[in-house]
């Protein structure tokens, strides 16, 4: 037997995952990516605000 006929017996079979399973993969990256960079916007504001409380009482003690 030639390696045609062989060929000829068991085509060659592809294997294709579901649209939706590639879809919900990447669905899974951007979520995460986005929670990502919800909490480090997040944690720049608190800190923003931490660091303007710091100034008003800093500026208030030199006041006095």
């Amino acid at each position: 037997m030639s390696d045609d006929e062989k060929k000829a017996k068991r085509p060659e079979t592809n294997f294709l995952p579901p649209l939706s399973m590639v879809l919900t993969f990447f669905d899974k990256t951007f979520r995460k990516r986005n929670s990502k960079k919800e909490t480090v916007e997040e944690q720049k504001e608190v800190d923003e605000k931490n660091v303007e409380k710091l100034i008003e009482k800093l500026s208030e003690e030199k006041e006095e």
